[in-house]
């Protein structure tokens, strides 16, 4: 049997989601809102009121779109294509694409319409409540003198048709009309101002502004939008978005208008240089022409009549005719020289064309040698008036059918719908963005929840995860609980909820802890309890004092003695207690205050400034053997462990400990090092007791704070 080996054996235990955790988030979650809904509302509500003024604030803007077509097969003209291919170009989509937002057209788009100078209203109260006005420039150049100043060029509207100019330094500059020209002296400088126009109330503001055509044309590359709609459609859409719809309107169908005439420009570039070039070589040919005519008058007028023999004509033409199309070679090559390099296919069939013509043309010559001198000198003069004017005709048919290409080109570009005002702005969505708001100030909310949570509970909450890592029971967790401030005696510093309210939630709880130390402790002989806890904050004494009353009610004798020698939350100033009892100022008996139904309370006493050594002398051992000798259960509050040494000095006279922690506020590490320090002091018998828990589905606080500090009031009894 063949051995698989142990790694394939071993499968990875899928993840299993229960519905039932899900179930237990989704309430978990439902919770925390029911706990903060105060700080959802507050948080989603300034959210609200956010999402409302920025709705508010934002300008409207429009959209203009206009329709192009790109026509990739059509010819310019039978002209054009009698002419050669030459003067035939097609254009992609995508390259006319960027054509269009190509810095060649939109600047001139920019100049013409003057968008490098602009108004921008300042009030933001007239922009919240939609009562912005607007301001047209033709014109504004600031003197370079003033460049440097802090502050804005404003123009302040007069009337319908006027406004007032004011510098950077706060002056009067001019008081100016719509549609006029100013340039005012501004120190060594000048001012240069024109409104094309006016629409805002009087007493209006506007900051006047001049950017740079190169700048605003970079801006509108991103702000206009060209696509082709469809695939191979060859139909370009552009559209553009501005404040103003008339605006977004104009600058659009300036666009495609610059673009068709530039396209147009472009296909009919060639034929313009190739007419420039024949025109400037016609004036040469035809004196040529002039000058070959005048010597062959000249030469017949001398020698007379001269007749030519049919082969002789017939070789004459032959001539005319070969050199003529050499010429017309010549001519086409220079052309193309302007295209093309020297190696390029068309260039190399150019010569070889050339060159079979000089053979043919050597090969007449040959003929001609044997003709009489008088016929030769003839034949060569009448060969050059006709070459010359061969070259001449075709040179001028050629300009001829230039200029009808010129005439006639149209581009392969046409708008087929121009850009027309919408009066319907594409922008903002003012609905969603108060919804945005409103949802942002929600999560914001969860969010402040969540970390506070976090941040508030970074310690141990969970019972089995404390008596799996320290060995401990956990005997209760005692839930938060608020107490009303009608209950009767809520003020006093020694209020007992067990007393006034016995059916709380946290006292039913306590009942439990209770009944759990009677088991551990009481029954088993025990009569001295010690309650400490860790730090300050979690609830130890309000513990402390409930439980000592709910043993006296349950027929036990108790006393409840306060060990916080230091700063005590249960004793009153200048009572007496332990430490006068401690250094025999006084007994117990007369110190010990009656807390009614069997309990009994005794305070911290007189403040000294040796609490620690107080509670390790032998005179507080015998106070607390005294006690349980005259009491059945003994209490003893003591300060937090954290802080001092002092309960470790008390857990070596006690019976049982019990260590309060507050829930989720604790470390393990913490809570271990106290369980540690009870060990030390040979405490075996101790248990823990969660306090202040969050039960799921409830919100408790007692509203019990314990601040603890040091800093003694009194010095060897006396005040200080």
């Amino acid at each position: 049997m063949t051995n698989i080996p142990e790694q394939n054996q071993r499968m990875p235990s899928p993840v299993i989601f229960k519905p039932t955790d899900i179930t237990e988030d989704f309430f978990s979650l439902v919770n925390i809102f029911r706990r903060n809904w105060l700080v959802f509302v507050v948080l989603s509500l300034a959210g609200l009121i956010a999402g409302i003024i920025d709705a508010r604030y934002c300008r409207d803007v429009f959209q203009s779109t206009a329709m192009l077509q790109l026509d990739t097969k059509s010819k310019s003209g039978k002209a054009i294509s009698e002419f050669g291919d030459l003067f035939q170009s097609q254009s992609p989509a995508l390259a006319e694409i960027h054509l269009i937002k190509s810095l060649s057209v939109l600047m001139p788009v920019v100049e013409s319409l003057h968008l490098n100078y602009g108004a921008e209203p300042i009030d933001f109260f007239d922009r919240l409540m939609h009562r912005e006005g607007r301001m047209d420039m033709d014109l504004f150049e600031p003197p370079m003198s003033l460049m440097d100043e802090k502050g804005s060029w404003i123009a302040e509207v007069k009337s319908d048709d006027s406004y007032e100019l004011f510098s950077p330094l706060g002056m009067s500059v001019v008081v100016g009309k719509v549609g006029e020209t100013y340039r005012v002296p501004v120190g060594a400088d000048s001012v240069a101002v024109c409104v094309r126009s006016i629409d805002a109330l009087p007493g209006q503001k506007f900051v006047l502004y001049r950017s740079s055509v190169l700048s605003v044309a970079e801006g509108l590359q991103g702000a206009v939008n060209a696509d082709e709609k469809g695939k191979n459609t060859n139909i370009l859409e552009i559209s553009y978005m501005d404040r103003y719809p008339d605006r977004a309107a104009t600058v659009l169908n300036a666009i495609a208008q610059m673009y068709v005439r530039q396209n147009v420009e472009m296909r009919s570039a060639e034929a313009e240089k190739s007419l420039e070039f024949l025109e400037e070589q016609l004036p040469t040919i035809k004196a040529k022409l002039d000058s070959a005519q005048q010597l062959l008058t000249s030469y017949r007028n001398k020698v007379g009549t001269v007749d030519l023999d049919a082969e002789t004509r017939g070789t004459l033409t032959r001539q005319v005719e070969l050199k003529t199309q050499l010429l017309s070679l010549q001519q086409e090559y220079q052309e193309k020289s302007r295209l093309f390099k020297q190696d390029h296919p068309a260039m190399q069939a150019l010569v070889s064309r050339q060159e079979r013509l000089r053979k043919e043309i050597v090969k007449e010559e040959s003929k001609v040698k044997v003709l009489p001198t008088t016929q030769q000198d003839l034949l060569k003069l009448q060969q050059d008036v006709e070459i010359n004017n061969e070259l001449y005709t075709s040179v001028l048919n050629n300009i001829q059918q230039l200029r009808v290409v010129r005439a006639s080109e149209i581009g392969n570009v046409r708008i087929v719908d121009p850009a027309f005002i919408h009066q319907k702005p594409v922008k903002p969505n003012r609905k969603k963005i108060v919804l945005i708001g409103f949802g942002c100030g929600f999560g914001l909310a969860w969010i402040f929840v969540l970390l506070r949570n976090r941040f508030r509970n970074r310690g141990v909450g969970s019972s089995s995860e404390i008596e799996r890592e320290t060995g401990v029971s956990v005997y209760a967790k005692i839930p938060k609980t608020k107490i009303s401030s009608k209950l009767p005696g809520v003020n006093d510093r020694r209020f007992i909820l067990a007393k006034v309210d016995s059916e709380d939630i946290a006292i039913e709880k306590m009942r439990a802890l209770r009944t759990a130390l009677e088991f551990s402790c009481i029954e088993n002989g025990g009569q001295v309890l010690m309650v400490t806890g860790i730090a300050p904050g979690a609830g130890k004494s309000f513990v402390s004092l409930n439980l000592a009353y709910l043993f006296a009610k349950h027929e036990k004798r108790t006393l409840f003695i306060d060990a916080d020698l230091r700063k005590s939350r249960l004793s009153h100033k200048r009572e007496k207690g332990v430490s006068d009892v401690v250094a025999k100022l006084a007994t117990l008996d007369s110190v010990v205050v009656d807390l009614g139904d069997g309990a009994y309370f005794l305070p911290n006493g007189s403040h000294v400034v040796n609490p620690g050594e107080i509670l390790a002398s032998k005179a507080f051992a015998e106070l607390v053997q005294e006690c349980r000798k005259k009491y059945d259960v003994v209490v003893i509050d003591t300060p937090p462990n954290s802080l001092v040494s002092d309960a470790q000095s008390i857990a070596k006279l006690v019976d049982f400990g019990l260590i309060v922690v507050e829930y989720k506020k604790q470390s393990m590490e913490n809570i271990q090092e106290i369980i540690e320090q009870m060990n030390y002091a040979k405490l075996d018998k101790k248990a823990i007791a969660l306090n202040q828990c969050v039960d799921e589905g409830n919100s408790y606080g007692y509203g019990y704070g314990y601040g603890y500090g040091y800093g003694a009031r009194y010095r060897y009894g006396e005040k200080t």
